[in-house]
């Protein structure tokens, strides 16, 4: 199991990200069509409808960008253990709250708490892999992480699609959210008696974001400064692929382009997922024994380049479609290779608010993405937001590769056996 880079602390925690996230990717990536279907009749203007998907959007990036913040802080200063059990009902709220209306402002009033669990989650991951496993293991710790909340994925994506085709957007999706709801508390029991590995860090009082920030290798404000820039290419349409592609009721010439269904859709989701799951291991392997360096160029490569294949290769029919979500996929062939790094290069006594830290900073920095993304699309074209995105994540990549090239490799090297 240690070979493998699990244990009783990393499976316990494992385990519960995979239920409670499993439980979102139900109903999330559908959620544009939700709030298109709650404000049809209030505001059937297109222009409404996506103002409203992309500020729900940036809304998300916020929250998540401040949870990652506290959550690294509370995890510095609580532990781990006891700040995730404390997080991990947060979002049994927020399901509550979503189930009670279907008025718009209730998606909105829910993101606070359903954004609460993921965003502690990220740093206590980071923080218990590197605290229980050597560097050594880690990167095949994190390939093994990633496959196993693939698999419930592809079950959530396909089972989602297929509520929202059966019930309708909002039928479906509150279906899904009932179903959520009880995999958070299972989530909490699973960490109530499995997780007992708990970490605080060496540092009794974090210094002051700024102050931890000039802590930051330079070579990890490298890694941020190109993350940051995929991450705006993956933000700025990414509230629009589904009213893009998915056949709508509004009438919009750039709604439902594509004409598929939420079925159809969430199996390219699935798609996207099973093609990720096959990269990890082997990438694993060698990103474990070797240099880091090409798998995380590669993967800010696909981000920069889904947005431009959806465009252009969904206009062939469902096969394009399924060449741009194939290549959605390899997005995360540097992944594992990209959260090993990270924890190499965090400053050890302060790892957990670090961590928190680097996830809040990315967020932040993007948040303002998916608003901007709908903005550009009403203003100019669709075709606008995907080529932007794709420029803007394409920078990043050169930035990565060629400040990799001129300066020493920012990873740390297993030495070889003689």
């Amino acid at each position: 199991m240690s070979r493998l880079g699990l244990n009783r602390s990393t499976v316990a925690l494992l385990m519960a990200i995979l239920l409670i996230g499993a439980g979102q990717e139900l109903w999330a990536p559908f959620m544009p069509k939700y709030i298109q279907s709650t404000l049809e009749a209030r505001h059937p203007s297109a222009v409404m409808l996506l103002l409203a998907v992309g500020l729900f959007g940036s809304w998300k990036d916020f929250q998540e960008a401040v949870y990652y913040l506290l959550g690294g802080r509370l995890g510095a200063r609580l532990g781990t253990r006891r700040a995730l059990l404390i997080f991990s009902l947060v979002p049994f709220v927020g399901y509550i709250l979503l189930l009670s209306s279907v008025a718009p402002w209730a998606a909105f009033a829910a993101l606070p708490f359903i954004a609460a669990y993921d965003s502690i989650a990220q740093p206590a991951t980071l923080t218990t892999v590197a605290a229980s496993l050597s560097s050594h293991t880690r990167t095949m710790a994190f390939s093994l992480q990633a496959i196993q909340r693939r698999i419930p994925r592809i079950m959530a994506y396909l089972a989602g699609g297929a509520l929202v085709a059966w019930l309708g957007a909002i039928g479906g999706v509150r279906a899904s959210l009932v179903v959520s709801a009880g995999l958070v508390l299972l989530a909490f029991v699973v960490q109530l008696v499995l997780l007992k590995h708990d970490t605080k860090d060496a540092a009794p009082h974090p210094p002051i974001s700024l102050a931890l920030l000039r802590r930051f290798d330079p070579r990890l404000k490298r890694l941020l400064l190109s993350d940051i820039l995929a991450r705006i290419a993956e933000g700025l349409p990414r509230e629009l692929f589904i009213l893009y592609a998915v056949t709508s009721k509004v009438s919009h010439p750039s709604f439902g382009v594509y004409g598929i269904s939420a079925a159809t859709f969430g199996q390219l989701l699935a798609l996207q997922a099973f093609v990720s799951l096959l990269t990890y291991l082997p990438v694993g392997y060698f990103a474990s024994r070797g240099s880091k360096n090409p798998f995380i160029t590669l993967t800010f490569i696909f981000f920069a380049s889904f947005p431009l294949a959806f465009y252009l290769l969904g206009g062939w029919g469902l096969p394009g479609l399924v060449i741009a979500y194939a290549i959605a996929g390899l997005r995360e062939i540097g992944e594992p290779a990209r959260k090993a790094l990270i924890t190499e290069l965090l400053p050890a006594d302060s790892r957990t608010a670090a961590t928190g830290l680097y996830w809040s900073i990315r967020t932040f920095a993007v948040m303002l993405a998916p608003i901007l993304g709908a903005i550009l699309w009403l203003t100019v074209s669709p075709g606008a937001v995907f080529i932007t995105a794709a420029s803007i994540g394409y920078i990043g990549a050169a930035l990565f590769f060629l400040t990799g090239k001129r300066r020493s490799e920012i990873d740390v090297q297993v030495p070889r056996r003689a």
